[in-house]
This record gives C-alpha cells, structure tokens and sequence, in this order.
C-alpha cells in the first residue's frame, strides 16, 4: 500500500515535450519519481542525453527522442514507435515552445508562422496523437501555457505572437478537455508566470523569476496524477509566485 501511495503512475508512460531542460525536465524528475516511465523529446540531441542520463543515474526509466513537434510525420513516426514499444501512452505534456520577439509592426511571417507552429500546431499534433493512444484506457494530458496568455494580466510590447499563442493554447485546453470527457482523457494545463529558465535569461534578463522548473513541475505532477486530480479537466492552473 505504501509502494503505491508514493509511486501512483508506477507502469504508466508519460511523454514531455520539450523536455531537454528547464520546465520540462523537472516534470520528467517529478513524474518519474510518482513511477512513470518517461520519454522526453526536443530537437536538441545533448540536452535530452543529459536529462536522460540523469534520471537513469538515480534509478528512474527513461527514454528520448529527439523531434521537432512542428513536423507531423515526424511526431506520427515518435508516437508509432511509443506505441511499438510500450503499446500506451497515459500522459503527454505539451511543454515545447519557443520565444520571438519583435515590434508587431516589423514583425516578420515567417517568424509568426514558426512560434505557433511550434508552441501551437506542436501541442495539437501531439496531442492528437495522444488522444488515439488514450482513448481506449483514458489519460492525462497538461499544456504548459503562460501568465501572457491569461486574460486581464499585464502584456509587454514585442511579444504578441508569444502571448496569442498561449490563449490558443488556453482555447485549445478547454476544447480537448470536452473532447476526453466520454473517454477519460482529462486535459488541463498551466499558465506559470516569469520562471527562471534558459528561455526567460535570453528572452529578459531583467525580470525576476519567482519561480523555479521544479516549482512548476509540482503542479504538472499534480493535474497528470489522477489519485490528486482526477476530478479537474478543462483548468488552466495560474502559477504567479510572490514569494
């Protein structure tokens, strides 16, 4: 009974994008720790041998592929071979995503079209893939949105493509969360303010970050465990730390 308590997703399969460092992953840490058996993915081949390694050298399973989650045969070809070799899938978390910045009026296509084929078109794909896994034994999947993409919170100039693509992705949450209600697929997701990660360095070094990956991997291990959460489906978890 202890053995399940603290390992709840003991034999599940859970799948994070973007999850060669920073938030995704301390959400593989923490899921593996809860049992599952993780597979991260990301376009950076290094940084998904670190994560990998060091999960295995405290005794956790994990794998990695490497994708572009923006590339439908290719994100089709890593959930065929999950399929292959696991035969399930119980949580995907849709935490890829890049960050372009620009005045609006200057700002490029071609640079819109790739943010949100990589923080929208990626989550979809995958979690399309994820639904046609799932929807026979039900499952768990999170988004990993924004503060930015929350309605009446503060907006900077320069980053409109980042923060309309995560109210695409608080949209999508909602609408997936209806799709996964009659098969048990529940779907919610996060919305973390400024947390100290690579991204947020490069993007704005003079913001502070409250937060910290592992702050907000508790709360994805939260909504993907269905012994803490397996009421909620459809929520968009706001994560502003003041501390």
């Amino acid at each position: 009974m202890t053995h399940e308590l603290t390992r709840p997703l003991q034999n599940q399969v859970a799948l994070i994008t973007g999850g060669g460092r920073g938030i995704g992953a301390a959400t593989a840490a923490a899921l593996a720790r809860k049992g599952a058996h993780v597979i991260v993915v990301s376009r950076t081949e290094r940084e998904l041998s670190a994560t990998v390694h060091l999960l295995r050298a405290a005794g956790y399973r994990a794998a990695s592929i490497v994708l572009d989650v923006a590339d439908e045969t290719a994100v089709e070809a890593a959930f065929a071979q999950i399929a292959a070799d696991f035969g399930r899938l119980d949580i995907l978390v849709n935490n890829a995503a890049i960050l372009l910045s620009g005045s609006f009026a200057d700002f490029a296509v071609s640079d819109w079209d790739r943010l949100m084929a990589v923080n929208l078109r990626g989550a979809m794909l995958c979690a399309q893939q994820a639904f046609r896994l799932m929807r026979a034994r039900g499952g768990a999947i999170v988004n990993v949105s924004s503060l930015g993409g929350v309605p009446g919170t503060e907006k900077f100039p320069s980053y409109a493509a980042y923060t309309v693509s995560k109210f695409a992705l608080t949209g999508l949450t909602e609408a997936l969360a209806a799709e996964g209600r009659d098969c048990g697929i529940r779907v919610n997701g996060v919305a973390p303010g400024a947390v100290d990660t690579a991204m947020l360095r490069q993007a704005a070094p003079h913001l502070r970050a409250d937060a910290s990956p592992p702050d907000v991997a508790k709360v994805i291990a939260f909504l993907c465990d269905p012994t803490e959460s397996g009421c909620m489906t459809g929520a968009m978890l706001v994560i502003n730390s003041n501390r």
